[in-house]
């Protein structure tokens, strides 16, 4: 009687993991190859448009009052420059992004020269890596439900990651055939045991840590379940009033004082009559400028409405700050970089390699397809 209920509830994973995988399963593949770009988008949108990387140093000679200055008149009325992204290393230029006044117009990204302020490159979409960026998050369809979309089907592929293993696992006990390329199988069937073995648990993190990234508020309820997290920065506004707004440089120079070491990583700028100056810094040996501090500050009168760092920080605040980590894979240098980038070409081939073999055994006689299916995983 065990072993019958065993062999139940192996087909019934085999049924939902084969379901999953044909339907939600195509979309996580897009999702995934777009995944596998962003790991890299630097380099990619480098080779694309060579003009926006032509930069003359990454020494941040101007004002950030310049800066902005410059993207405004760039983009000739058509946006509003909402943030300044700081070079992240040697090669790379200051990005503008800007806010369409047109409505659902998205982001204009506005390319600068670091030590001379020059307009490298002004783009409405930013090309491909903007594109990218877009289906990854939302399908391009954020006005329409689209990251809850994507974050459907992030759980469907944490089951399905899962449910792989499972399946995979072979009912006879680990051999050393079980962890390569068996005899007698199809070279289709080989490459999804093989490959999709040794990728689970890293595409079972992606899904996992994608589902928080696309539904940041329950995600938010559920860690503030284990212990306190601290209130959404999407909350912070500063009081209405009629002052005058100080600077930008003003600004990064109040929430710089705060922590003399670390350097300006992105300067967000006050939108609305409550808008607030958003300062992210990248502390020193920081893997990644996430881990580092953040001030929010009143644009008026400079007032410090609440800064973010590893002293303030929760730990539920830094395990929601290490899933973005982790998705993107800048903990781990190049190392992380690359497997997250294979791990996101991975559904592809699952998907691909799946579907064979769900045709073939969709041409055999119902007898053999019913033993072939009573059988999963003990032949693994």
């Amino acid at each position: 009687m065990g072993a019958l209920r065993h062999v139940d509830a192996r087909r019934i994973w085999l049924q939902v993991h084969l379901w999953l995988g044909l339907t939600l399963g195509v979309v996580g593949a897009l999702v995934g190859l777009t995944g596998s770009a962003l790991v890299f988008d630097h380099e990619l949108d480098s080779l694309l448009n060579p003009q926006r990387y032509a930069v003359t140093g990454s020494q941040v000679a101007l004002s950030y009052a310049d800066y902005g200055q410059r993207a405004t008149q760039a983009l000739e009325g058509r946006a509003r420059p909402a943030n300044l992204r700081l070079p992240e290393g040697e090669g790379l230029p200051i990005v503008v992004l800007a806010r369409a006044r047109a409505e659902g117009g998205g982001f204009h990204r506005v390319y600068l020269d670091p030590p001379t302020g020059r307009v490298l490159d002004v783009s409405a979409s930013g090309g491909f890596i903007g594109w990218a960026h877009s289906f990854h998050e939302s399908l391009t369809l954020r006005a329409h439900s689209g990251r809850e979309i994507v974050g459907a089907v992030g759980i469907a592929m944490l089951i399905s990651s899962l449910s792989g293993l499972y399946l995979w696992w072979p009912t006879g006990g680990l051999g050393r055939r079980a962890f390569g390329f068996r005899p007698g199988f199809a070279p289709s069937r080989n490459l999804h045991y093989t490959f999709g073995f040794y990728g689970s648990l890293v595409l079972a993190l992606l899904s996992f840590t994608g589902v928080f990234l696309a539904y940041p508020e329950p995600g938010r309820a559920i860690v503030g379940g284990f212990g306190p997290v601290s209130a959404s920065s999407r909350g912070i506004q500063a009081p209405e009033s009629s002052g005058r707004p100080i600077p930008p440089d003003d600004a990064v120079a109040i929430a710089r004082a705060l922590y003399p070491e670390a350097k300006v990583a992105s300067l967000g700028l006050p939108a609305g009559p409550r808008g607030a100056y958003r300062v992210s810094l990248r502390a020193p040996g920081d893997s990644s400028a996430r881990f580092g501090p953040v001030v929010f500050l009143d644009p008026r009168s400079g007032a410090v409405l609440n800064r973010m760092d590893r002293g303030t920080r929760t730990r539920g605040d830094a395990f929601l700050v290490w899933q973005r980590v982790l998705h993107e894979g800048e903990a781990f240098g190049i190392v992380g970089r690359i497997v997250i980038c294979s791990a996101g070409a991975l559904p592809a081939l699952l998907v691909v390699t799946g579907a064979m073999i769900w045709l073939r055994q969709r041409r055999k006689p119902r007898t053999d397809r019913v033993g072939a299916a009573a059988a999963v995983g003990s032949n693994a």
